[in-house]
């Protein structure tokens, strides 16, 4: 593994914000001075630690063009739903605003409202930069897979599908401001060769999720992988040990089959797992609340753990949040129908960057 970089800020001002697609090795984006203090800081210890500060995406209107929709695009995309290929079948080649306008707007207003629910809730939220230009099959509504946030360390990550790695520009600000104003680590993976070459690194951080010193990434052959896995253990060092959870390739991301509410418990969708028998002990003796495979495919897994007593759950799914009640724990539902067509859900739309 190459020797980490250290940059200045005043250097980093200088050659411009750096990406992940700009750099030759993982590089630190943080001050010189890491020994003075802030009173703010990057920080995500548990799934479950009392959520402060995040950052939301956004779902822009009139921004998103409809690919070419074939057997070719279901066969690299196998977690897609019948009804969502169905959906973006009749919008093929067009703006989606254009075949369903009221949908536009209604995604749109569904994030918007995600925003007012945290904020509700005490917590801060911040927002990537807005696309100025509309892009084919590309949103800027799910922050969880372009940033990760891993004890002191907020990560730019190097995502798969290619139509999705121009999102991370758009949280370069963000990445900037933390590394200028707060206690703790901005790291940028190393840089990716064009297309799907077999050396490229890809980590997303749907596939990730936090337990102490336990990190748990999931791998379906549809975003991160082996190289990922063993670049994030290098970076984090040996106090951590990061599990490979094999799922099935009909799964996105791990948070596309599991949530962690707390230390006790949780929502799971086993089948999606390979073997989850053998899972790591940490997720072994949990409370689960199961759902089935067909609910986890629209996202019923899906939530935001705003600490280890209270969650924000899709309202499509109420069987599932009646059983989370009686686990003891305060829920809010929310519409967010958008897991039923694009593939992610309400965790898939945010990321910590401060959990107290």
């Amino acid at each position: 593994m190459k020797t980490i970089k250290k940059l200045s800020i005043a250097a980093l001002i200088g050659v411009g914000v750096l990406s992940a697609f700009t750099l030759p090795n993982a590089t630190d984006l943080t001050k010189d001075n890491n020994t003075m203090k802030s009173e703010h800081v990057i920080r995500n210890n548990h799934e479950w630690d009392q959520l402060e500060e995040v950052v939301v995406g956004r779902w822009e209107q009139n921004s998103f063009n409809t690919p070419e929709v074939n057997k070719d695009l279901k066969d690299f995309f196998p977690y897609i739903t019948d009804a969502s290929f169905n959906y973006m079948k009749k919008a093929e080649n067009k703006p989606l605003a254009e075949v369903y306008p009221e949908d536009d707007k209604m995604y749109h207003e569904e994030t918007e409202n995600l925003v007012k629910t945290l904020e509700g809730l005490g917590v801060k939220v911040r927002r990537p930069d807005e696309m100025e230009f509309s892009v084919t099959a590309t949103t800027q509504i799910y922050s969880r897979d372009p940033i990760v946030t891993i004890g002191n360390k907020f990560i730019l990550t190097n995502m798969y599908a290619e139509q999705r790695r121009q999102e991370s520009a758009n949280y370069r600000r963000i990445a900037l401001d933390l590394a200028k104003k707060y206690d703790g680590e901005v790291i940028s993976m190393p840089a990716n060769k064009p297309g799907y070459h077999k050396d490229n690194v890809y980590l997303e951080g749907g596939d990730l999720f936090v337990d102490g010193y336990n990190i748990y990434v999931g791998v379906s052959g549809n975003a991160s992988n082996d190289k990922g896995i063993a670049w994030l253990q290098n970076e984090l060092g040996n106090e951590y040990t990061v599990h490979k959870i094999p799922l099935h390739k009909n799964v996105l991301h791990l948070d596309c089959a599991m949530m962690l509410i707390n230390e006790k418990q949780g929502i799971i969708c086993k089948e999606d797992f390979v073997d989850f028998e053998n899972v790591p002990d940490g997720l072994k003796n949990r409370e689960w609340v199961e759902a089935t495979p067909e609910e986890a495919q629209i996202m019923a897994t899906n939530g935001v753990v705003v600490n280890k007593k209270t969650v924000i759950l899709s309202d499509a799914f109420p069987h599932i949040a009646k059983k989370v009640r009686d686990m003891g724990i305060e829920v809010h539902e929310i519409q967010y129908k958008k897991g039923n067509y694009f593939g992610g859900g309400l965790r898939c739309s945010y990321q910590p960057i401060t959990r107290k």
